[in-house]
């Protein structure tokens, strides 16, 4: 009987292990990420320029620690764009792998703003830039002064003028060298064994410092191939995860989802492109473009290749005007358009600044304005290392002026990501399609296990209803210009999520 009973116990354990698998192995499943621009968001020394300690002191805006509390924004995990030394303002041309750009801080400030972040239980991702490196690298300094330099072959050269794309190809005095972005950013060569050896070391580097993974810059051009990148790329992951067994990676493939799809073989995540581009399109001709059934085929698409997958979704990042630009202006559009991608399966990244409204356009230095903190764009903390032409002081978008409104597009934000960590089935539950039988509004269930979240969205500047059979224990989770009589009563650009 005792043997039976302890059979039993670990059978029922068995069956478990998939369900403690998903949650407590990957973590990135149930996150919330949050990109910064790290010379933007918060200066601590008072020189216009957003840097690690700024960033470690404004950490309880993003998390305090304490999920009981909800003047915070929520988010537990963090990308940040790169910190590493370089000669521009973006860090995108890195110098030195292993060194923080001085005006960030150094070392020591970088190890106390991670051990900060841990403790408030909030993972922390690099900007990885591994296709190039800066024209200003000690490698390329080296590879372009000599033919016979022991580092010639970390880059790609000609000694001719190439005839094939001669737009990327930059002359010096020992040949011309390949830079598919500009001269300044020479491609690295990987089928030089030691260039894979070298960018595996510095991953190695900072994962021993404690980092949580990577976001993996220009991830479909490290060749002119795609079934050889994601060869590389399952390589690397293989390598991260011998060292760090929860690594997360994400990649940044900016292409159909076709083309996406072929990247899960090699990472656990990519940036959905494809999706961004049709919320985005569908807030703004008020018409639901079929939004679930195109999420469902781009997930049935991805987990051919990798049925682990984690679909990185979000709305614009920093290569791209802003969502509040995009709408030209409409804070309605802007939350109507967080309050769908923030309750779709996948794991979200907010844009610094997405979430008080900031406003942006081309040029790039313009999508990476000052982050506002107040509202005469003064004071402690406030950064500005540009001249910004969007924010304006007193106009009503600063976390100084949002954050006693509770109609606020801070709050709205702060509230959706409370219930995206709070309800699992908004995290990472299936999601099913409700048939409207009206192209203006969007309706889906997320639900895992006995948990069933039904979300509404009127895409429509007008009001409009929805006659639902909602069960007599339903819950109103979170309604913006909603309301549940008779029927389910929804203002323009509204949202309303219930729980059934």
């Amino acid at each position: 009987m005792y043997k039976k009973g302890i059979l039993l116990v670990i059978f029922f354990l068995f069956l478990l292990i998939p369900f403690a698998h998903s949650e407590s192995t990957y973590w990135y499943k149930d996150a919330v990420f949050y990109e910064v621009f790290v010379r933007s968001f918060a200066d601590s020394d008072g020189d216009g320029i957003g840097d690690l300690r700024g960033l470690m002191e404004k950490l309880d805006y993003l998390n305090d620690g304490n999920p009981n509390t909800t003047k915070d924004l929520g988010v537990n995990a963090l990308w940040l764009m790169p910190i590493f030394l370089s000669p521009s303002y973006h860090g995108y041309d890195v110098v030195d792998y292993y060194d923080i750009d001085p005006n960030y801080g150094d070392m020591k400030d970088f190890e106390e703003f991670l051990a900060e972040a841990h403790k408030r239980g909030i993972k922390v991702i690099l900007d990885l830039v591994l296709n190039h490196t800066s024209s200003l690298h000690p490698w390329f300094k080296s590879a372009s002064s000599s033919f016979l330099s022991p580092y010639r072959n970390f880059y790609l050269w000609s000694t001719e003028p190439p005839k094939n794309n001669p737009q990327f190809w930059h002359k010096t005095n020992t040949g011309y060298y390949y830079g598919f972005f500009w001269s300044g950013m020479p491609d690295l060569n990987y089928d030089e064994p030691r260039v894979r050896e070298e960018v595996k070391k510095i991953a190695k580097f900072w994962l021993e410092k404690g980092v949580d993974g990577f976001r993996l810059d220009a991830a479909k051009h490290i060749y002119d191939d795609h079934d050889k990148n994601v060869a590389w790329w399952k390589e690397f992951y293989d390598y991260v995860k011998s060292i760090k067994k929860d690594v997360y990676l994400v990649g940044e493939v900016w292409d159909s989802q076709e083309v996406i799809a072929k990247y899960y073989y090699g990472l656990p995540s990519n940036f959905n492109f494809p999706l961004a581009q049709r919320i985005i399109s569908s807030v703004s001709s008020q018409y639901n473009l079929n939004l679930v059934d195109f999420l469902l085929d781009e997930r049935s698409l991805f987990s051919q290749y990798n049925p682990d997958f984690a679909d990185a979704i979000f709305l614009t990042n920093h290569d791209q005007n802003r969502v509040m630009s995009v709408f030209g202006g409409s804070i309605d559009k802007a939350i109507l358009s967080a309050s769908i991608y923030l309750t779709f399966p996948g794991t979200p990244f907010i844009y610094y600044g997405e979430e008080i409204g900031m406003s942006g356009a081309k040029p790039d230095e313009h999508i990476r304005e000052p982050f506002e903190w107040t509202s005469n764009l003064k004071g402690d903390y406030q950064t500005m290392w540009i001249k910004p032409i969007y924010a304006k002081p007193n106009d009503g978008i600063s976390v100084e002026e949002e954050d006693l409104d509770e109609n606020s597009i801070l709050n709205h934000y702060r509230r959706l990501v409370n219930l995206r960590l709070k309800y699992k089935a908004l995290s990472y539950g299936d999601i099913e399609k409700v048939d409207t039988k009206d192209s203006t509004l969007l309706a889906y269930i997320r639900k895992v296990g006995e948990e069933k979240i039904l979300i509404i969205h009127n895409l429509n500047r007008v009001k409009n209803n929805f006659s639902y059979p909602l069960p007599k224990n339903y819950q109103v989770l979170y309604s913006r210009n909603s309301k549940v009589d008779k029927d389910i009563i929804l203002g323009p650009f509204s949202s309303i999520i219930i729980k059934i």
